[in-house]
């Protein structure tokens, strides 16, 4: 069953194709960590209080591997330094961009010197696209899951 959001992106009709690409492409991207995509999931929801993004991935980190733990440690007010270094790096990637809506010369060039070029572009559009997600979630109040089955077993909306 499709989850709630896919319903709603649904309403967008002709841009709908295009939405579920992009969805796709972010989930499946060669080369992208899948516990570093839920991490950029996990601090975009926290920093914009996206409740509905926060529960669905949850469950998906979960499926991937990430513990409780480190997903509690995404949930604080200054920046996240209790992961390892890849994983403090793109938070921090997460931060800058849902904050101050660019990265720093700073962490560009250590996004750079960790994963090159491509990889670098992937993880930026990731966490540009988790962040208007987030807004969409917001601004157009899309109900939380309430079948918990419905997530059960995914690491993607698709």
């Amino acid at each position: 069953a499709p989850i709630h959001v896919l319903r709603m992106f649904a309403g967008a009709q002709d841009m709908y194709p295009g939405i579920v690409a992009l969805i796709k492409g972010i989930f499946t991207s060669q080369g992208v960590d899948p516990k570093l995509r839920e991490i950029i999931i996990l601090r975009t929801a926290y920093l914009t209080n996206s409740a509905y993004e926060w529960e669905a991935n949850v469950v998906f980190a979960r499926n991937v591997g990430l513990t409780d733990e480190q997903m509690a440690l995404l949930c604080t007010d200054g920046p996240v330094t209790g992961l390892d270094p890849l994983s403090n790096l793109i938070s921090r990637a997460t931060d800058e961009i849902t904050q101050q809506a660019a990265l720093s010369d700073e962490t560009l060039s250590h996004l750079l010197e960790q994963f090159g070029p491509s990889i670098t572009t992937k993880y930026i559009i990731a966490i540009s696209w988790f962040n208007m997600l987030s807004r969409f979630l917001l601004s157009t109040r899309v109900p939380r899951e309430t079948d918990s089955a419905v997530l059960e077993g995914r690491t993607s909306p698709l």
